[in-house]
């Protein structure tokens, strides 16, 4: 397991954190969401277990930032207890916020990929099932070729092999899903199994809704591109350039020299802004 921004090695943090079942059991309460996040992430662990682990992994993130502050305070002769509390606090509360959080990131990450290839495994589903064969020779067929959607199926197809009902894998499928759309589908698979009607009919209409809503989202994507791009252009091209003039101009009245920090910081804030526009267009691009 993954313990992300944790100065100590996993497997050490792991094994204190047994100590700390009761902290860990009292911060879980505080966060409802996590048990959730945590089979959504195919963390395989519990809630009241994670919560320990981050709160053991905070606290040493947080006596490793002071002893540091410290020592830099000894070595320079500067009293910086204060800014070493201080500081070592704030890491703890970020380290915490950060560690339990990172399952959702993770579970998104998961949806997102499943959103990919939804739509097509659900086509070759409804291709077979037109064709005859039975829904788990069908979800078999799609085990492989689609991403993490196939592996989903793969479970599922594991589950019914094992023993489990069709009806029960699909629960279980359903709760450790993170796509909403996936779950929707197999929601609707499940209770077309339950009343007994036909499950190609029903994966037909889902297809066609899935395939209206994905076009829905890249209209919307069209639309929103006019708006970040015009901000785009003033923040990264017209805002720099004129600022720069602008202020050439008014120090050269003044009569005094422009700082020479002040284009390095510009170049800064380009790349900087630049760097976070493309992660947050990207994020923003409906999977198609």
């Amino acid at each position: 397991m993954i313990i992300p921004f944790s100065f100590a090695p996993p497997k050490l943090v792991t094994t204190a954190a047994r100590n700390f079942k009761n902290v860990g059991a009292f911060l879980a309460s505080l966060n409802p969401n996590l048990k959730q996040d945590l089979i959504q992430a195919e963390y395989g662990v519990h809630a009241r277990d994670y919560c320990a682990i981050a709160f053991v992994a905070s606290v040493t993130n947080m006596l490793v930032i002071s002893l540091m502050i410290l020592v830099i305070g000894l070595a320079a002769r500067i009293p910086l207890v204060a800014p070493a509390v201080f500081g070592g606090l704030i890491v703890a509360f970020a380290s915490f916020f950060t560690i339990t959080y990172y399952p959702r990131i993770i579970s998104t990450r998961r949806g997102r990929e499943l959103d990919e290839q939804l739509i097509p495994a659900l086509r070759q589903l409804l291709i077979e099932l037109k064709s005859g064969v039975p829904l788990f020779n069908a979800m078999a067929s799609v085990s492989n070729d689609y991403g993490e959607v196939s592996e989903e199926f793969k479970k599922i197809v594991k589950r019914i092999n094992g023993g489990t009902r069709d009806l029960d894998a699909l629960a279980e499928a359903t709760t450790a899903n993170p796509s909403l759309q996936f779950r929707k589908v197999l929601w609707q698979i499940s209770n077309a199994l339950k009343v007994g009607s036909d499950v190609g009919r029903v994966l037909e209409s889902l297809v066609r809704d899935l395939t209206l809503e994905r076009m829905e989202q890249i209209k919307r994507y069209g639309q929103e591109l006019s708006p970040w791009t015009m901000i785009y252009m003033m923040t990264a091209v017209i805002l720099p350039s004129l600022g720069i003039t602008m202020l050439m101009v008014i120090m050269s009245f003044l009569n005094v020299a422009v700082p020479s920090i002040v284009l390095p910081l510009v170049i800064v804030f380009l790349v900087g802004f630049q760097l976070f526009f493309m992660n947050f267009v990207s994020t923003r691009r409906p999977k198609v």
